[in-house]
């Protein structure tokens, strides 16, 4: 496996996540300590350290955009049985409630916009939801302010409000 060159620690999503003053606010400890278990921080790579889907052998991070869909299966005509992540339902960007916004500076990717924003740069799919867009390249905009949502199930009306 080739080995990738370091990037400068304000390039580095896993760096900027390791240091996020909003990831703490928000998750507390949790959000080091899933870094750490994904091995984001330790050299290996995201997947290495993903536990598998239960029964599926796909592995899914339980930070993933798909860890609440579910395995369906599908059987072909000749008998095969083949499982695979079930489809995700992306909410409504108003029903997601809004825990702060987060400027876009010149040279910021997907990934090191979530890691400083949300702790973890490989939940840039939290920001895409917020904005209600499917290209996470609109977010890379320099200047732009990128909504940062506080997780799914926090009603928007509720969180708003106070």
């Amino acid at each position: 496996m080739a080995t990738l060159p370091a990037l400068p620690p304000d390039k580095d999503p896993a760096l900027i996540a390791s240091s996020s003053t909003a990831a703490a606010a928000l998750l507390g400890s949790a959000a080091l300590t899933g870094l750490a278990a994904r091995g984001a921080t330790s050299g290996g790579g995201p997947a290495d350290a993903l536990p598998p889907m239960a029964g599926a052998g796909a592995p899914v991070a339980p930070s993933s955009r798909y860890a609440d869909t579910g395995v369906a299966t599908w059987t072909a005509p000749d008998g095969t049985v083949h499982r695979f992540i079930g489809r995700r339902l992306v909410p409504q960007p108003e029903a997601l409630a809004t825990a702060g916004w987060e400027r876009v500076h010149p040279g910021d990717r997907i990934d090191t916009l979530a890691a400083r924003a949300l702790g973890d740069p490989l939940s840039f799919w939290r920001l895409c939801d917020a904005a209600g867009v499917t290209d996470p390249a609109e977010l890379e905009q320099s200047g732009r302010l990128a909504r940062v949502p506080l997780p799914e199930g926090f009603g928007a009306a509720e969180a708003d409000d106070g």
